[in-house]
Protein backbone atom coordinates (compact mmCIF):
# COMPACT_ATOMS: atom_id res chain seq x y z
CA UNK A 1 0.00 0.00 0.00
CA UNK A 2 1.32 3.32 -0.71
CA UNK A 3 1.31 6.55 1.29
CA UNK A 4 -2.03 8.80 -0.01
CA UNK A 5 -0.09 11.73 1.38
CA UNK A 6 3.35 12.46 0.55
CA UNK A 7 5.57 15.53 1.68
CA UNK A 8 9.12 15.94 0.71
CA UNK A 9 11.79 19.30 2.33
CA UNK A 10 8.60 20.95 2.69
CA UNK A 11 9.55 25.02 3.38
CA UNK A 12 7.57 27.86 4.06
CA UNK A 13 8.69 31.56 4.36
CA UNK A 14 7.14 34.61 4.97
CA UNK A 15 7.76 38.25 5.29
CA UNK A 16 7.43 40.73 7.60
CA UNK A 17 9.21 43.47 6.19
CA UNK A 18 12.96 42.86 6.15
CA UNK A 19 12.75 39.83 8.17
CA UNK A 20 12.23 36.16 7.23
CA UNK A 21 10.36 34.30 9.42
CA UNK A 22 10.75 30.27 8.49
CA UNK A 23 7.67 28.28 9.44
CA UNK A 24 9.06 25.26 7.99
CA UNK A 25 11.97 23.62 7.37
CA UNK A 26 12.04 21.04 5.52
CA UNK A 27 9.31 18.49 6.77
CA UNK A 28 8.90 14.74 4.88
CA UNK A 29 5.99 13.38 5.93
CA UNK A 30 4.20 10.30 4.48
CA UNK A 31 0.55 9.45 5.12
CA UNK A 32 -1.19 5.86 4.86
CA UNK A 33 -4.60 5.36 3.52
CA UNK A 34 -7.28 4.73 6.00
CA UNK A 35 -5.07 6.34 8.95
CA UNK A 36 -5.88 8.89 11.64
CA UNK A 37 -2.99 11.45 11.71
CA UNK A 38 -2.28 14.22 14.02
CA UNK A 39 0.38 16.65 13.71
CA UNK A 40 1.26 17.69 17.09
CA UNK A 41 3.07 20.90 18.20
CA UNK A 42 2.42 24.36 20.31
CA UNK A 43 1.24 27.60 19.01
CA UNK A 44 4.09 28.75 16.71
CA UNK A 45 5.68 25.13 15.93
CA UNK A 46 4.22 25.23 12.26
CA UNK A 47 1.38 22.32 12.29
CA UNK A 48 -1.16 24.81 11.15
CA UNK A 49 1.10 25.98 8.36
CA UNK A 50 1.79 22.45 7.03
CA UNK A 51 -1.52 21.57 7.63
CA UNK A 52 -2.68 24.38 4.98
CA UNK A 53 0.24 23.29 2.55
CA UNK A 54 -0.64 19.82 2.28
CA UNK A 55 -4.93 20.66 1.74
CA UNK A 56 -3.65 23.50 -0.41
CA UNK A 57 -4.62 26.12 1.11
CA UNK A 58 -1.12 27.72 0.27
CA UNK A 59 1.67 27.19 -1.82
CA UNK A 60 5.06 25.71 -0.39
CA UNK A 61 8.17 28.05 -0.79
CA UNK A 62 10.25 24.51 -1.66
CA UNK A 63 9.35 21.29 -1.14
CA UNK A 64 7.46 18.54 -3.07
CA UNK A 65 3.68 17.33 -1.66
CA UNK A 66 1.36 14.74 -3.67
CA UNK A 67 -2.48 13.59 -2.56
CA UNK A 68 -3.21 10.30 -3.85
CA UNK A 69 -0.23 10.56 -6.37
CA UNK A 70 -1.37 14.20 -7.96
CA UNK A 71 1.51 16.13 -7.56
CA UNK A 72 -0.53 19.11 -5.76
CA UNK A 73 2.55 21.32 -5.38
CA UNK A 74 1.93 22.11 -8.85
CA UNK A 75 -1.38 22.87 -9.24
CA UNK A 76 -3.16 26.62 -10.12
CA UNK A 77 -5.65 27.62 -7.91
CA UNK A 78 -8.53 26.79 -10.16
CA UNK A 79 -6.85 22.91 -10.01
CA UNK A 80 -6.99 23.31 -7.08
CA UNK A 81 -10.57 24.03 -6.20
CA UNK A 82 -11.48 21.26 -8.05
CA UNK A 83 -9.62 18.85 -6.22
CA UNK A 84 -10.39 20.02 -3.18
CA UNK A 85 -14.02 19.73 -3.95
CA UNK A 86 -13.72 16.04 -5.56
CA UNK A 87 -11.07 14.58 -2.84
CA UNK A 88 -11.09 16.82 0.19
CA UNK A 89 -13.20 17.62 3.39
CA UNK A 90 -12.61 20.40 5.87
CA UNK A 91 -13.18 20.94 9.51
CA UNK A 92 -12.65 24.31 11.38
CA UNK A 93 -11.71 25.08 14.86
CA UNK A 94 -14.03 27.67 14.32
CA UNK A 95 -16.64 25.92 12.54
CA UNK A 96 -17.06 28.13 9.13
CA UNK A 97 -21.12 27.50 9.15
CA UNK A 98 -23.34 29.65 6.76
CA UNK A 99 -25.05 31.92 9.48
CA UNK A 100 -28.00 32.04 7.16
CA UNK A 101 -28.56 28.07 6.37
CA UNK A 102 -29.90 25.77 8.48
CA UNK A 103 -27.87 22.83 10.14
CA UNK A 104 -29.32 20.58 7.27
CA UNK A 105 -28.47 23.03 4.43
CA UNK A 106 -24.77 23.57 5.84
CA UNK A 107 -24.47 19.83 5.34
CA UNK A 108 -25.50 20.04 1.99
CA UNK A 109 -23.26 22.70 1.01
CA UNK A 110 -20.65 20.25 -0.48
CA UNK A 111 -23.21 18.36 -2.49
CA UNK A 112 -24.91 21.23 -3.83
CA UNK A 113 -21.32 22.49 -5.75
CA UNK A 114 -21.02 19.37 -7.16
CA UNK A 115 -24.74 19.54 -8.71
CA UNK A 116 -26.60 17.27 -6.73
CA UNK A 117 -30.46 18.22 -6.55
CA UNK A 118 -32.13 20.04 -3.86
CA UNK A 119 -34.06 17.05 -2.57
CA UNK A 120 -31.88 14.45 -2.87
CA UNK A 121 -28.92 16.31 -0.81
CA UNK A 122 -31.17 17.40 1.25
CA UNK A 123 -32.49 13.92 1.89
CA UNK A 124 -29.11 12.70 2.64
CA UNK A 125 -27.92 15.85 5.37
CA UNK A 126 -30.93 15.10 7.16
CA UNK A 127 -30.27 11.16 7.69
CA UNK A 128 -26.59 12.05 8.52
CA UNK A 129 -27.26 14.91 10.83
CA UNK A 130 -29.86 12.23 12.63
CA UNK A 131 -27.15 9.64 12.64
CA UNK A 132 -24.95 12.24 14.27
CA UNK A 133 -27.13 12.96 17.20
CA UNK A 134 -28.40 16.06 15.81
CA UNK A 135 -32.17 14.89 14.36
CA UNK A 136 -33.55 17.49 16.74
CA UNK A 137 -32.13 20.27 15.18
CA UNK A 138 -31.87 20.20 11.71
CA UNK A 139 -34.05 23.51 10.87
CA UNK A 140 -31.82 25.44 13.56
CA UNK A 141 -29.64 28.04 12.57
CA UNK A 142 -26.01 27.89 13.70
CA UNK A 143 -26.59 30.49 16.54
CA UNK A 144 -29.01 27.96 17.71
CA UNK A 145 -27.04 25.27 18.27
CA UNK A 146 -24.46 25.15 21.20
CA UNK A 147 -20.30 24.97 20.28
CA UNK A 148 -20.33 21.11 20.07
CA UNK A 149 -23.26 20.83 17.99
CA UNK A 150 -22.02 23.31 15.67
CA UNK A 151 -19.03 21.14 15.50
CA UNK A 152 -21.19 18.17 14.38
CA UNK A 153 -22.63 20.16 12.18
CA UNK A 154 -19.23 20.78 10.72
CA UNK A 155 -17.98 16.75 10.80
CA UNK A 156 -21.23 16.24 9.09
CA UNK A 157 -20.62 18.70 5.98
CA UNK A 158 -16.99 17.50 5.94
CA UNK A 159 -17.63 13.93 5.04
CA UNK A 160 -21.51 14.13 3.10
CA UNK A 161 -19.37 13.99 -0.37
CA UNK A 162 -17.71 10.49 0.54
CA UNK A 163 -13.98 12.47 0.44
CA UNK A 164 -10.99 10.12 0.62
CA UNK A 165 -8.90 12.74 3.10
CA UNK A 166 -10.24 14.85 5.46
CA UNK A 167 -8.43 17.65 7.42
CA UNK A 168 -9.04 19.14 10.46
CA UNK A 169 -7.25 22.36 12.06
CA UNK A 170 -7.60 22.22 15.42
CA UNK A 171 -11.05 20.88 15.56
CA UNK A 172 -11.80 20.82 19.38
CA UNK A 173 -10.13 24.13 19.86
CA UNK A 174 -13.33 26.33 20.71
CA UNK A 175 -14.79 23.31 23.29
CA UNK A 176 -14.56 22.55 26.63
CA UNK A 177 -12.68 19.39 27.55
CA UNK A 178 -15.81 17.19 28.11
CA UNK A 179 -17.84 18.01 24.55
CA UNK A 180 -13.91 17.90 22.52
CA UNK A 181 -13.88 14.11 23.79
CA UNK A 182 -16.94 13.67 22.18
CA UNK A 183 -15.94 15.18 19.46
CA UNK A 184 -12.85 13.46 18.92
CA UNK A 185 -15.22 10.21 19.19
CA UNK A 186 -17.33 11.29 16.85
CA UNK A 187 -14.87 12.77 14.31
CA UNK A 188 -13.01 9.52 14.32
CA UNK A 189 -15.44 7.15 14.49
CA UNK A 190 -17.06 8.76 11.51
CA UNK A 191 -13.81 8.77 9.55
CA UNK A 192 -12.82 5.17 10.19
CA UNK A 193 -15.92 4.02 9.74
CA UNK A 194 -16.28 5.40 6.00
CA UNK A 195 -12.67 3.72 5.25
CA UNK A 196 -11.09 7.74 4.60
CA UNK A 197 -8.00 9.26 5.76
CA UNK A 198 -7.93 11.88 8.98
CA UNK A 199 -5.27 14.25 9.11
CA UNK A 200 -5.88 16.70 12.54
CA UNK A 201 -3.60 19.02 13.95
CA UNK A 202 -3.54 19.71 17.87
CA UNK A 203 -1.67 20.63 20.51
CA UNK A 204 -3.08 19.33 23.06
CA UNK A 205 -1.34 15.71 23.55
CA UNK A 206 -4.25 14.12 24.67
CA UNK A 207 -6.02 14.57 21.48
CA UNK A 208 -3.38 13.30 19.85
CA UNK A 209 -4.12 9.54 21.54
CA UNK A 210 -6.81 9.10 19.12
CA UNK A 211 -4.77 8.66 16.06
CA UNK A 212 -2.57 6.00 14.22
CA UNK A 213 0.17 8.31 13.55
CA UNK A 214 1.75 11.20 15.24
CA UNK A 215 3.36 13.61 13.49
CA UNK A 216 5.53 15.91 16.59
CA UNK A 217 6.19 19.69 15.45
CA UNK A 218 9.20 21.20 16.99
CA UNK A 219 10.26 25.06 15.08
CA UNK A 220 8.97 24.07 11.55
CA UNK A 221 10.53 20.84 11.92
CA UNK A 222 9.52 17.25 12.56
CA UNK A 223 11.17 16.55 16.01
CA UNK A 224 9.47 13.09 16.47
CA UNK A 225 7.30 10.31 14.60
CA UNK A 226 4.97 7.74 16.33
CA UNK A 227 2.74 4.73 14.58
CA UNK A 228 1.23 3.23 17.27
CA UNK A 229 -1.89 1.63 15.09
CA UNK A 230 -5.65 2.10 14.92
CA UNK A 231 -5.89 3.88 18.35
CA UNK A 232 -9.41 1.48 18.83
CA UNK A 233 -9.73 1.99 22.51
CA UNK A 234 -10.38 5.41 22.25
CA UNK A 235 -13.21 5.61 19.04
CA UNK A 236 -14.56 1.89 20.17
CA UNK A 237 -18.00 4.06 21.74
CA UNK A 238 -17.56 6.59 18.54
CA UNK A 239 -20.75 5.10 16.98
CA UNK A 240 -22.85 4.38 20.07
CA UNK A 241 -21.94 8.77 21.03
CA UNK A 242 -23.29 9.72 17.53
CA UNK A 243 -26.65 8.08 19.29
CA UNK A 244 -26.69 9.44 22.32
CA UNK A 245 -27.05 12.57 23.91
CA UNK A 246 -26.41 15.84 22.10
CA UNK A 247 -23.88 18.29 23.46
Amino acid sequence: MEPIIIARNLKKTYRMGNTKIHALAGVDIDVMPGEVCAILGTSGSGKSTLLSLLAGLEHPTAGKIFIRKKPTYKMNESELVDFRLKHIGFVFQSFNLMPTMTAAENVALPLMFRGVPRAVRMKAANRLLVEMGLGKHLKNMPNQLSGGQQQRVSIARAIIAKPEIIFADEPTGNLDSVTAEQIMEIMCGQVRKRGATLLFVTHDPTKAEYADQVIHIIDGKVAKRERHGPAAGKTAQAESETQGEET
